[in-house]
């Protein structure tokens, strides 16, 4: 909901109502009619001033793996997707967005061929996480969705300081960047809470990565890593670098090499992520996959698979694009 709408509509209640009102959204509730410590004709004239959502709700996907994908629009008509995650050993996680579209253009990226409309609001990034809370327990969030959460850090921030009342420590919380050093400096400097960090790296060396990823023309490599590396050693947690793999593009044993170079084992751990198909590259074999794997390992560099979700739905890694719209 409209946390600003809601805060102006309650000026004149005691001030509890606030608290009250969001701690019901926040447990699941569906509408303000179960809200029942509160007097009905408040109830009945939030119901028709503040409307429970900030987003509208076009359509839902569910995958064969229990992925759901929501294609929401904002009040003045802008798309937006999220993704609720669901693994078997019981871990629900939301991947939320920050913005409708995403101004970076990454080139492996379906987001980035979108049209770029705006920055959400606080209330707009967590009504997507509501949306699935209202219809399980949630307990991780990844602000991986549309857009670069650094550069609109202030609302990314605010939502994510309330998504322990959806049950969503701050450990459980991750916001990924592809490098936006502006925000990314301000997000080492001034958060204190143990939210984690995601770099979007996808290649190691600077020529490579501006073919990918043209925001690296603007802050090459050196500057991002160091400045995570800052943000590891402060906090002494590990980044997680994301690298989705290119079939023969970045997927070579010298690509792997070179990543060896560029990070510090003691500072981050690599998450390799297969390429989920978006129209613009071929994803690498199983096999190189795995050899790239073993190369980061022997130099000690931990290293992961995703494990993908939602692919027959589009709603996995880098395939957001609210075709619908």
């Amino acid at each position: 909901m409209d946390l600003e709408l809601l805060e102006r509509e309650l000026a004149g209640e005691p001030p509890y109502r606030l608290r009250q009102v969001w701690e019901w959204a926040a447990r699941g509730a569906t509408s303000y009619g179960g809200m029942t410590n509160l007097p009905a004709p408040l109830r009945a004239r939030l119901e028709q001033r503040v409307p429970f959502s900030s987003l509208e709700l076009v359509q839902e996907a569910r995958s064969r793996d229990g992925t759901v994908k929501a294609l929401f629009r904002t009040a003045d008509g802008h798309p937006v997707e999220a993704v609720l995650m669901r693994y078997r050993d019981g871990r629900r996680s939301v991947c939320v967005s920050s913005q409708s579209g995403c101004p970076l253009t990454c080139t492996f990226c379906a987001t980035g061929r979108m049209r770029f409309r705006r920055n959400l609001t606080a209330s707009e990034i967590l009504d997507q996480a509501l949306h699935f809370r209202r219809a399980e327990p949630v307990d991780h969030a990844v602000f991986m969705g549309m857009g670069e959460p650094m550069m609109n850090l202030d609302a990314v921030l605010a939502a994510a300081r309330r998504l322990p009342d959806l049950g969503v420590t701050h450990r459980r919380t991750t916001v990924s960047t592809v490098g936006w050093l502006p925000g990314l400096r301000r997000f080492v400097d001034e958060v204190a809470e143990p939210i984690r960090l995601a770099l979007s790296l996808h290649a190691p060396t600077d020529a490579l990565r501006s073919e990918l990823m043209p925001v690296n023309d603007r802050y090459p490599l050196a500057q991002v890593v160091a400045e995570c590396a800052r943000y590891a050693a402060l906090r002494a947690r590990k980044v997680f670098v994301e690298y989705v793999l290119l079939a023969g593009v970045n997927d070579r044993r010298e690509h792997a090499t070179a990543l060896l170079e560029l990070l510090d084992p003691a500072l981050f751990k690599v998450n390799l992520i297969p390429y989920n198909p978006t129209g613009a590259f071929r994803a690498s074999s199983r096999e190189a996959i795995a050899a790239f794997k073993r190369v980061l390992e022997r130099g000690g560099l931990p290293a992961t698979v995703r494990l993908t979700r939602g692919r027959d739905i589009a709603a996995a890694c880098g395939q957001l694009a609210a075709r619908a719209a």
